[in-house]
């Protein structure tokens, strides 16, 4: 490994704030990198954790699997760790590291004893600033991508259904209809030029969020930053793109997809036009998913289980179905709920018993017990992925992207502050079964 070249650049003056539980400071580089840091001592590991304005929703047409591709190509290399050292280097001292693409970003974390964290901060400023993009490793990691579509999507049951056929249906605008993942055909016809480009244009320090969440000092935090990241030049403007959405368009038509992996048919019923990020209906839709999906005391599982014995499972609820969850969906992004139903039952019955069952809530709420109920598993499930490093690094930078400031992660009450004729709101404005999209899932040999 090269020795580290330490440059010291001025900092924009910091900033403090404190989010559910979590108390952090900011600052900025000169070159546009926003940094969180948020200390706990009590033990010694720290999280690094960066978050890239890049996802499925930046790619072009005949371009897409870009931003995940680039999931894959961050760890082949650089110009100063040779191909596979980044995680040699980073398990040589104890740590371990992982990253995800979404439509709207992409995410990279490491978590390392405290004692090497320079050494974390060193390899992510190292692939950011030096990142080697070669034919080889693009052709490899494409290889690779395609593997993964095919044990994930294509050999799952279910997952050409919730990984690319509901998109393309619901949705109007490519942007946001094609699946993160990308296809085969894209892959394959992608130029070293295309992918160094989409390298320049969205992995620049302004276009990026350094959270740091552990046993560090943080003054000496703030000079390894600094130093690591602040001789990376900023690369200009990044691109924009446009994912507005019409309407609903040809909403409630069922659309049949055979499936030669499911054991079992499945119904997905799907609305778009949701409320925006923050906003009250945000909060209490979120909440109407957790009641109608979560668990087995959930309203779906007790009529379309129990009580009708029609389905075997019950999943969804998400703003971002089947995109993402609630606490990742920016916009434009769905409702949906997916139902696991016996072969016995016929599809338009479970249509009939969805429907029966938002027609209550958007006539009456949620009875004060559920609600309350609904309530405590949320807060318990909000503060149990706070108790680790990695999960407030990844609250705090997801508030900080799509809310603007990582004082947003601190929303636990407005979840808490939804009432039953909140429930019963957007149950009724956003849930309508007449403007919902259908989708069932065939097993082969199976007529619909």
């Amino acid at each position: 490994m090269k020795r580290l070249l330490w440059l010291l650049l001025a900092l924009a003056p910091p900033g403090a704030g404190h989010a559910e539980g979590i108390a952090f400071s900011t600052f900025t580089l000169d070159n546009g990198l926003r940094v969180i840091l948020s200390r706990d001592a009590s033990v010694p590991v720290t999280a690094v954790s960066m978050i890239f304005n890049v996802g499925g929703r930046n790619e072009v047409r005949g371009r897409s699997g870009f931003a995940h591709l680039f999931e894959h190509l961050m760890f082949e290399g650089s110009k100063n760790v040779p191909k596979g050292g980044f995680d040699r280097i980073l398990e040589s001292y104890g740590g371990d590291n992982n990253a995800s693409t979404h439509e709207d970003f992409t995410l990279y974390y490491e978590v390392v004893p405290s004692n090497a964290l320079p050494i974390a901060l060193w390899l992510d400023a190292d692939r950011v600033g030096a990142l080697s993009v070669t034919k080889d490793a693009v052709d490899t990691q494409i290889q690779v991508v395609k593997e993964e579509k095919r044990m994930r999507v294509d050999n799952e049951p279910y997952g050409p259904l919730l990984d690319d056929v509901i998109s393309s249906h619901v949705f109007v605008n490519w942007q946001n209809a094609h699946p993160v993942i990308g296809s085969f055909e894209d892959l394959d016809a992608a130029g070293l030029g295309d992918v160094k480009k989409f390298f320049a244009d969205y992995y620049a320090p302004s276009n990026a969020i350094l959270a740091i969440v552990g046993d560090f000092e943080p003054e000496e935090a703030r000079r390894w930053v600094a130093d690591l990241f602040g001789a990376i030049p900023n690369r200009g403007t990044v691109p924009q793109v446009d994912t507005t959405e019409p309407e609903n368009h040809g909403a409630g038509a069922l659309i049949v997809v055979p499936d030669k992996h499911a054991k079992l048919p499945a119904l997905a019923a799907v609305w778009k036009n949701l409320p925006a990020r923050g906003s009250d209906d945000f909060f209490a839709l979120t909440l109407l998913g957790s009641a109608l999906t979560q668990g087995k005391s959930s309203r779906l599982y007790q009529s379309l289980v129990k009580t009708s014995q029609a389905a075997v499972s019950v999943e969804g609820g998400g703003l971002g179905f089947p995109v993402s969850d609630a606490a990742e969906y920016k916009a434009p992004g769905s409702f949906g709920l997916f139902v696991i139903h016996k072969s016995s039952r016929a599809t338009s019955e479970l249509q009939g018993l969805l429907s029966a069952e938002l027609a209550k809530v958007a006539a009456g709420g949620l009875e004060e017990a559920e609600l309350a109920r609904v309530k405590t598993k949320f807060r318990s499930d909000w503060l149990m992925a706070e108790q680790t490093r990695l999960g407030r690094a990844e609250r705090l930078l997801i508030a900080a992207l799509l809310d603007a400031s990582p004082a947003a992660a601190d929303r636990l009450s407005r979840y808490l502050a939804v009432t039953s004729s909140d429930i019963r709101r957007v149950a009724a404005r956003y849930l309508k079964p007449g403007e919902a999209f259908y989708f069932q899932a065939v097993p082969a040999g199976e007529a619909p």
